[in-house]
C-alpha cells in the first residue's frame, strides 16, 4: 500500500505585524501594512495587507494575490492564496513569550516538565537557566562547556539538566544551585543528541563518532555503546525512547540499568538510515535503510506507536508495529529543523524559513507567526493543554 501525501504550504509573514494591528486599533495610526508570502513546493506568492479603521473596526485587505482576514478569536488572521490553492488557513499569534538571556543567540533549548523553568544553549559553551513565571528573569548562568552546546535537556524532576556540546562532554547540572555534580566523558568526537530513559537513572547520547551511549547517572558509567547495524560509519544525529509494543519485556543485562526492560530506541542518522533497538536486549528491532540521497534525519520523535521522522524537506510518519512503508509522508518547501508530537494525531513541524505548523489528522491545523525568516531553532510540543513551545536563535522562546 502505497503511504498517504501531503503536500503542505508555508508562509512568511511580517513579524512586527502585531505592531501593526495594534497600532491602527488604537488610533496611533490610521493606516500601515505588514509583509506576507505563501510557497507551496517551488512556487510562491509574495504581497501585502492593509490596515485600516473604519468605525470602530479594523480592517484587512489583502494585496498580491492574498485574502486576509481577522479570525474569530483576534487577532488570529484566515489567509487564503487562491493563486495556491491555498484556503482559509489559520495563522496564530503566541499566547506568552519570554526572551532568553543570551547576547549571542541559541542553539537549543528545553523547558521543565512542570512548566517552570527553561534552559538554553549558545553557540559558545553559554549555558542558561531561567524562569518563566516572571517572564524570564535571569536565574543563573551553568559554566563549564568550552564550545557549541548541541543539546539540553530537563529530567522529570524539573531539578537536574543535562548538557551536551561539541567539546565531547556530557554534564549534569543541579537546577538548585547551579552545580555540576558529574561530567560524562567517553566520546571521541561532539555529542549530538541526548534521550532520557523515565525517570532519569539511564539516559543515552548521540555522537558524531558513530555511537549511541547508554549511561548510568549515578555512577558515571558506560553501560553500552550501540552502533549502525549494517557495520558502515554513519553519524547518529537524533534519536527518541519509547515504550515497547511489541509485548516483550526483557530482564535488563546489567545491574546498572532501570527502566530499559520495555523500552525502545529509534536513531537516525546523518545518511537516512533508522535503525530500532531493544534498550534492556541491545538487539535490533528493525532497521530502514535510506532510499535516496542527501537524507540525513534531523529530527525523530515518537508519540504511542507512530514514529515522526524530519529528513530535509520531507516529513514521515511511521507505524512502529509495522516498519514497511511510512503510513504518511509531509512534504514542505524548507527543510525541517524540529519536530515534536503531542499526540499520535498531531505533530509541529519548525522549518528553516517560512512560520511553524501544526499539523493534525492528515491536515494543517494552524500556522504560527511572530519570527523571523530563518529563525527557529526548534519546537517543544509538550501536551494539548500546556501549548507548544517554539524557540527562535535570536533567544526568544514563543508559546502558542
Amino acid at each position: 500500500m502505497s503511504p498517504l501525501s501531503t503536500t503542505v504550504p508555508l508562509f512568511s509573514i511580517q513579524p512586527t505585524y502585531l505592531d501593526v494591528l495594534a497600532d491602527v486599533q488604537s488610533g496611533k495610526i490610521q493606516k500601515d501594512s505588514f509583509y506576507i508570502s505563501c510557497f507551496v513546493s517551488d512556487k510562491s506568492v509574495h504581497g501585502t495587507v492593509d490596515v485600516y479603521r473604519s468605525g470602530s473596526d479594523v480592517v484587512l485587505r489583502g494585496h498580491g494575490g492574498f485574502d486576509v482576514q481577522l479570525g474569530n478569536r483576534k487577532p488570529t488572521l484566515t489567509v487564503a492564496c487562491p493563486e495556491l490553492n491555498v484556503s482559509n488557513v489559520l495563522i496564530k499569534s503566541p499566547k506568552s513569550q519570554i526572551a532568553a538571556h543570551s547576547t549571542k543567540g541559541i542553539e537549543t533549548f528545553d523547558i521543565s516538565p512542570q512548566g517552570e523553568l527553561y534552559v538554553v544553549g549558545g553557540p559558545n559553551g553559554e549555558l542558561s537557566l531561567s524562569s518563566i513565571a516572571d517572564g524570564g528573569a535571569f536565574t543563573r548562568s551553568l559554566d563549564g562547556h568550552l564550545t557549541y552546546i548541541t543539546k539540553v535537556l530537563f529530567f522529570p524532576s524539573g531539578q537536574v539538566v543535562l548538557s551536551a556540546s561539541g567539546d565531547m562532554q556530557i554534564k549534569l547540572w543541579s537546577t538548585a544551585d547551579g552545580s555540576n555534580p558529574r561530567t560524562f566523558l567517553g566520546h571521541k568526537r561532539a555529542v549530538t543528541d541526548l534521550a532520557m530513559i523515565g525517570r532519569g537513572r539511564n539516559f543515552l547520547s548521540a555522537s558524531k563518532d558513530g555511537t549511541v551511549k547508554l549511561w548510568e547517572c549515578g555512577s558515571g558509567s558506560l553501560i553500552h555503546s550501540f552502533t549502525n547495524p549494517l557495520g558502515i560509519h554513519v553519524e547518529p544525529t537524533t534519536m527518541a525512547v519509547s515504550k515497547r509494543h511489541d509485548g516483550i519485556s526483557a530482564a535488563p543485562s546489567s545491574p546498572l540499568e532501570f527502566e530499559t526492560d520495555d523500552r525502545l530506541v529509534t536513531i537516525g542518522y546523518d545518511n537516512g538510515d533508522i535503525a530500532i533497538y531493544g534498550l534492556s536486549t541491545k538487539n535490533v528491532l528493525a532497521s530502514i535503510p535510506t532510499k535516496s540521497v542527501d537524507s540525513e534525519i534531523s529530527n525523530i520523535d515518537v508519540v504511542d506507536d507512530r514514529i515522526f521522522v524530519a529528513r530535509g524537506k520531507n516529513s514521515e510518519i511511521w507505524d512502529l508495529r509495522s516498519i514497511t512503508v511510512p503510513l504518511e509522508t509531509i512534504n514542505l518547501p524548507s527543510p525541517v529543523v524540529g519536530i515534536g508530537a503531542s499526540t499520535a494525531n498531531s505533530v509541529a513541524f519548525a522549518t528553516q524559513t517560512g512560520t511553524p505548523v501544526v499539523f493534525e489528522n492528515h491536515k494543517v491545523s494552524y500556522y504560527v507567526a511572530g519570527f523571523s525568516d530563518s529563525t527557529v531553532i526548534g519546537v517543544k510540543n509538550r501536551s494539548p493543554s500546556d501549548g507548544i513551545y517554539f524557540a527562535g536563535k535570536n533567544g526568544s522562546i514563543k508559546r502558542y
